[in-house]
């Protein structure tokens, strides 16, 4: 039986067949669902990248589809740097183009700046930008295609391969020189990690803000995942385009819907009836479910205006082991 129409529940960083530290399974996510005519995974649903997990994660994937077309809804993907080649699609514009929907992975240039390889990917991200003709280069889809491009170079070159930490590990070497042991140096490896995270986090919603203002400026709300720290945050920030000062009225609500992986802070979008609400999620590997209420909700500008987004239904293509 289909679901009502006009409902649409957006989820990212579910990160299935990641064993022990994502969603779990397709089953799993299958509650949140319920009563909705359309998800979009808005990027990193599987670990289909890593050579390792491609084989389950493709299986995942392909249970959600079969899961979602025996209750009637319908599923569309946008790929994220765990998941590149799921599909091409990579942004989506909602209710005429007041909502803004993309993976991420496009706020900084080392796409993944807490990881041992964000030399790599910034260089491999910046000779993808400097290939394009200039005009393109301001354009977002081939803005968006270089990141995918960095994505699909780095886990077939420097997470696969045996090479992958050679010039990642300059502070590990630099303690095992002071006698050090393993342990002390996999900590502040570790340290360094969370330290970047933790930076990252407190410069994303600049970041967000910015690629907006520069590509959506039309848009009132921009949803986004990768980082895996939820939050809602407002910029209210006039933008001029020629002549033309740009503002969204009320201003715009930049919203991270957080992840099923660590930290466990995931969020859902819904949009249903002219309304964008945020939800939390209540994580539990048998059945997620939304919390008792919403944490925000807003009234979209025109809520006449069918909620369908923008763009081409490509299929999906998945890349089993």
């Amino acid at each position: 039986m289909s679901a009502p129409a006009g409902r649409i529940v957006i989820l990212s960083d579910t990160h299935l067949a990641n064993p022990g530290r994502g969603a779990g399974s397709a089953a799993a996510l299958r509650t949140l669902w319920e009563g909705t005519s359309e998800v979009i995974f808005n990027g990193d649903v599987a670990e289909i990248a890593d050579e390792k997990l491609r084989g389950p994660a493709a299986r995942q994937v392909l249970e959600l589809i079969d899961l979602a077309e025996a209750d009637g809804v319908k599923l569309t993907f946008i790929s994220g740097n765990h998941d590149p080649l799921l599909t091409d699609r990579r942004y989506l514009r909602l209710a005429n183009r007041e909502i803004f929907v993309t993976h991420g992975d496009i706020l900084h240039p080392a796409i993944s700046p807490w990881t041992d390889h964000a030399k790599h990917l910034q260089a491999l991200h910046a000779d993808a930008v400097l290939s394009l003709d200039p005009e393109k280069a301001r354009d977002i889809d081939h803005q968006l295609a270089a990141c995918q491009h960095a994505s699909v170079v780095q886990w077939d070159h420097f997470v696969t391969q045996p090479h992958s930490h050679e010039d990642a590990n300059a502070l590990r070497r630099g303690l095992e020189r002071f006698g050090l042991g393993r342990k002390v140096n996999r900590r502040s490896s570790q340290g360094v990690k969370v330290a970047k995270a933790l930076y990252y986090w407190y410069t994303i919603p600049r970041r967000a803000m910015g690629f907006a203002r520069r590509f959506a400026p039309e848009s009132r709300f921009f949803i986004f995942g990768h980082i895996h720290r939820a939050g809602i945050w407002h910029d209210d920030k006039p933008l001029t385009i020629g002549n033309d000062v740009v503002v969204p009225d009320g201003g715009r609500y930049i919203i991270n819907t957080g992840a099923y992986q660590t930290p466990r802070n995931p969020r859902a979008v819904v949009i249903d009836g002219g309304e964008l609400s945020v939800w939390p999620v209540k994580y539990n590997l048998k059945g997620h479910r939304f919390g008792e209420k919403p944490l925000a909700q807003y009234t979209l500008n025109n809520p006449a205006v069918p909620a369908r987004h923008d763009g081409l239904d490509d299929d999906v293509t998945i890349v089993a082991a």
